[in-house]
Order: C-alpha cells, then sequence, then structure tokens
C-alpha cells in the first residue's frame, strides 16, 4: 500500500523514496465520500459534476469550464516486479473538460490516448498529471519514465517529461521539462523528474512544478525552459512541489507534498513570479496536491492523504471532507470550489484496505 500509493505523485519508486507518504485509511476515506459538508452545520453543499474519470488530478478553471488532467488507467502492458508491484502501461491518459449546458454537467476528453502508467487494476496511475487553460489555450503535463523501466520510446511515449499544448484534438510538444532536470539537476539530490503541475501566467510564461525535481522550470513564450527555483528540505523531508496557483496579491504559490496527515508540515511556499525567489510561506498542512484561490483572497488547499480541503481566510481554516481530492479550481466570479475527488482510483474504482472505492470524480462545492 504505502509503496503503491506513491504512483499517484511519482514514476514508479520516486516519491516513495523522497516523500515516506501513507495514505489514510479506506475507512476514514469512505466515511468522507458520505458526507455534504466537512464543519458544523453542514453548510457546504457538494454536487458530484463529472463521474466516471480515470485517476483525476489537477484542475483548472477557465471562461466557464473546468479542465482536468485525468492520470489514465495504464494498459495491458505490465512491467516491474518487488515491493513496488506491476506498473501497467498504456495509452489511457488525457486532458477533459466538464462544463454546464443550460440543463445538465457534461463532460469530454479535449485529447486522450497519452501514456498512463498505474496499478494493474487501474488505480494510483501517472500519466497527465498537470493542466493550466488561460484565455482559451490549454496546458498539460506529463510524468515522466526513465528507458530502463521498459516503457516504449516512440510517438506518443515521446511526449513524457514535456510540457504539451492541447489544441484540436492533439497534444504538441512545447519544451521538454525532464531535460532541465538531467543538465541542471537543480535540487542537487538524484537526478529524478516528475512534471506533475503547470500554470500558465498573462505574461506568456508557463510555470512547471517538478515534483521529483524539487524545483520549478520557467518555460518562455518561445518553449525555452530553464531552471527557476529550488525549494529546500524541511521536516526530515524533501518539498515535492505539486501544485500551483496565481495569487490575487500577484504572486506564486507553491503547495507541497511533504509530510504525512499524522504529521502535518507541508507548506504553501509564496514565490516572486518574476525571479523564482522564495518569499515565505505558510505551514501545518498534510500532503498537499491542490491549491486555489478565491477573488477575495481566500486559499484552499487539498490534503491528499488527509481527505480533506482547507480553506485559509486570514488566522482561521475550514475543512470540507473530501477523498483523496487532488487539484483545486475557484470560479473567479461566483467563488464556487471545484475539486477532484477519489484522484487515486480510475473509473471503475480501486481497492483500499480490502474495499473496492467509487469511481474518479469531479465534485463542486458551494457555501465554501
Amino acid at each position: 500500500m504505502r509503496k503503491r500509493t506513491a504512483l499517484v505523485v511519482g514514476t514508479s519508486v520516486v516519491l516513495a523514496v523522497t516523500a515516506g507518504i501513507a495514505p489514510a485509511s479506506a475507512t476514514s476515506a469512505m466515511s468522507a465520500a458520505g458526507t455534504t459538508g466537512g464543519h458544523v452545520g453542514g453548510k457546504p453543499v457538494i454536487r458530484v459534476i463529472a463521474k466516471g474519470l480515470d485517476n483525476p488530478r489537477q484542475l483548472s478553471y477557465d471562461d466557464g469550464h473546468v479542465y482536468v488532467a485525468e492520470a489514465g488507467r495504464g494498459g495491458k502492458k505490465c512491467v516491474g516486479e518487488g515491493e513496488e508491484g506491476r506498473t501497467c502501461v498504456g495509452l489511457s491518459s488525457a486532458v477533459t473538460k466538464i462544463y454546464w449546458d443550460g440543463n445538465a454537467w457534461q463532460h469530454y476528453r479535449v485529447v486522450d490516448r497519452l501514456p498512463s502508467g498505474a496499478a494493474p487494476d487501474g488505480g494510483f496511475a501517472t500519466g497527465v498529471d498537470g493542466v493550466s487553460a488561460l484565455d482559451g489555450c490549454v496546458w498539460a503535463v506529463e510524468t515522466y519514465a526513465p528507458p530502463e523501466a521498459g516503457i516504449p520510446t516512440g510517438p506518443p511515449w515521446n511526449t513524457l517529461g514535456k510540457l504539451l499544448s492541447v489544441d484540436h484534438g492533439k497534444a504538441r510538444i512545447t519544451a521538454d521539462i525532464t531535460a532541465v532536470e538531467q543538465k541542471y539537476n537543480p535540487h542537487k539530490a538524484t537526478v529524478e523528474s516528475n512534471p506533475y503541475a503547470v500554470l500558465a501566467l498573462p505574461d506568456g510564461r508557463r510555470i512547471v512544478a517538478d515534483a521529483a525535481g524539487n524545483d520549478l522550470v520557467v518555460v518562455s513564450p518561445s518553449g525555452k525552459a530553464r531552471p527557476f527555483t529550488v525549494f529546500p528540505d524541511h521536516d526530515r523531508h524533501q518539498a515535492v512541489p505539486t501544485s500551483l496557483a496565481l495569487g490575487p496579491d500577484g504572486k506564486l504559490y507553491v503547495g507541497e507534498l511533504n509530510g504525512e496527515a499524522e504529521k502535518p508540515t507541508a507548506r504553501v511556499w509564496k514565490v516572486d513570479p518574476r525571479t523564482g525567489k522564495i518569499l515565505g510561506w505558510k505551514s501545518g498542512f498534510g500532503s498537499i496536491t491542490g491549491i486555489a484561490f478565491n477573488g477575495d483572497g481566500d486559499l484552499y488547499v487539498s490534503q491528499l492523504f488527509a481527505s480533506r480541503v482547507t480553506k485559509v481566510s486570514g488566522s482561521k481554516r475550514t475543512n470540507v471532507q473530501v477523498p483523496f481530492p487532488a487539484g483545486v479550481a475557484v470560479d473567479p466570479y461566483d467563488g464556487k470550489v471545484y475539486v477532484s475527488a477519489w484522484s487515486i482510483a480510475d473509473r471503475d474504482g480501486t481497492v483500499l484496505d480490502g474495499r473496492k472505492t467509487p469511481g474518479g470524480q469531479v465534485w463542486k462545492i458551494l457555501g465554501f
């Protein structure tokens, strides 16, 4: 369980080693699924707006649409043995668009058949983990797998470790994120790469969080990628950046996986978006896999293994229970919060503690 769960945020055993993470029990997560609100009074109301998703991860809101990175469900070719177990690979990853058609929530894949690796039952996948949409332009990032892992290398497998431009049903390579890690190794630990989140900035640059590299990579409008920010180790763990948001103050914010639900040491870092300099942080979170802001400057933080999303408003923190949440997005006009739930499961669900989970979903939270 401990090793397999690392597939959610890493390639094979990479983040199992670097993060030292452990999941909440299936029982507690399933209990969370049965609630409509996470704090006293039951004010938040939850609506499931998309079902049948394959390991839904990062979310992005753009002009009334919610985009979700589906890490996929792997495939029939299985590689690896031992403590980590087998990883089955295939072309099942995608970027999906969720929208309201005037009568109901609908969703469809704007691009599909991208590389994915998962447990044999399709759970705990990695593939397209990050997505960012801005003014109709959509960007995505694929995780990386080294050649020695036995993964194919020809198209579309050559998208691994890359920043992708998604348009008209195709994913085009824009920049090689893993190549930055291989050339510079900014964190100066072992050379490992897992592009996990992307954020498109208004000036045309894109910021990518390399979770295994413990750093940010900036990509210029012309596609040139270079190191941007390196995060220090703390609390006996590496940082493992997993999520990005632009705050209403114009600063860049970065959520990290560091820490466990029982030891909430993960931070949300504040970074200068021009220089990459670290300006400060908020701490005391469980393993973070998504962050977002509303128009009032309130911060939303999803904590994967704590199975909750936390709203930080000044010094006040309130929670809503969400089973295995990943990406978070906020409608800037009405403040509605969107979060991917059961992010460790494919459309058919996976098995935790001997119990079958629901399939991947996206929730809309009102009054939070």
